[in-house]
C-alpha cells in the first residue's frame, strides 16, 4: 500500500499566472493563432517507466487532462499575460501561426540502492536486541525492517524538464522562425524509502519547467517581432 499509495490520485497542473509583461514592440499587438500542439514525447514519458531505485513520471493516464491540453493552456496564458501577441481562433484573423511540438514533459526521481539497505539494516538491529530467540529476533527484525521503510527519510533526487519547439509562420505557411528550448527544475528532498508522492512532486515542479521553457521561448520570439515589425498594410487591417 506504502508503495502504491499515490497510485489513484489525478494529477493536477496548477499553473501561476504571469507577471512580466513585455512593453509594446510595435503600434498594436501582432496576431497570433496557436495550432493545436503535436505530441513527440518518448514511450517512457507516455507510459511511465521505472520502479524503486529510479521511475519517470507521471504517465498518460495519471493526468487530469492531456498534455498536449495543459501545455496549449499554459502557453496562451503566458502569450496573453505578457503582452507578447493577441491570441486569436482562425487564421484569416491572424498575421502568423504558432506551432508548438513537446518534446519532454516528465520528472524523473532517483534514489540510490543504499536507500533500501539502511531502514531495513536499522530494522534488522532492532530486531536483534529485542528479539528472545534467533526466530523471535529474525521476525522483529523484518517488522521493524518494514517500518523503517515507511518511516525513516532518505536522500531523494528529483527532476522535472518540460522541452518545446515552437514554429512560427506567415500567412502563407512559410516558415519565419523556429526554437527549441528546455525548461529545467532539479530538487534534493528525503522521503521514506517508499514514498511514492508521484502527484505532488509533478504538480509542484512540472509547472515551474514548463514556466522556464516558455520564458525562454517568448523571450526569443518577442526579439524577433521586435527585428521584423508588421507592415504598414497590415497594421492598417486591426
Amino acid at each position: 500500500p506504502l508503495v502504491a499509495g499515490c497510485g489513484a490520485s489525478r494529477v493536477e497542473f496548477p499553473y501561476s499566472r504571469e507577471s512580466l509583461v513585455f512593453p509594446p514592440s510595435q503600434s498594436r499587438l501582432p496576431r497570433i493563432q496557436l495550432l493545436p500542439v503535436a505530441d513527440a514525447r518518448p514511450p517512457a514519458q507516455r507510459e511511465g517507466q521505472g520502479h524503486f531505485v529510479g521511475i519517470t513520471f507521471p504517465d498518460d493516464a495519471s493526468w487530469n487532462r492531456p498534455v498536449t491540453e495543459m501545455y496549449r493552456g499554459a502557453l496562451l496564458q503566458d502569450i496573453e499575460q505578457t503582452s507578447l501577441a493577441e491570441p486569436v481562433p482562425l487564421s484569416t484573423q491572424a498575421d502568423y501561426t504558432l506551432e508548438a511540438t513537446i518534446h519532454s514533459f516528465h520528472c524523473r526521481m532517483e534514489r540510490n540502492a543504499v536507500a533500501y539497505a539502511l531502514p531495513v539494516g536499522v530494522g534488522m538491529v532492532g530486531g536483534f536486541f529485542w528479539g528472545d530467540d534467533t526466530s523471535s529476533k529474525l521476525k522483529r527484525g523484518l517488522v521493524l525492517s518494514v517500518a523503517a521503510l515507511g518511516a525513516l527519510p532518505v536522500p531523494l533526487k528529483l527532476r522535472a524538464e518540460a522541452e518545446v519547439e515552437l514554429v512560427l509562420r506567415d500567412r502563407g505557411g512559410r516558415e519565419l522562425w523556429r526554437q527549441d528550448c528546455i525548461g529545467e527544475i532539479t530538487d534534493n528532498v528525503a522521503e521514506p524509502a517508499v514514498s511514492r508522492r508521484d502527484a505532488h512532486f509533478a504538480q509542484r515542479l512540472l509547472p515551474q519547467a514548463v514556466k522556464r521553457c516558455n520564458a525562454c521561448l517568448l523571450g526569443q520570439l518577442r526579439q524577433w517581432l521586435m527585428e521584423h515589425p508588421l507592415a504598414d498594410g497590415q497594421l492598417d487591417e486591426g
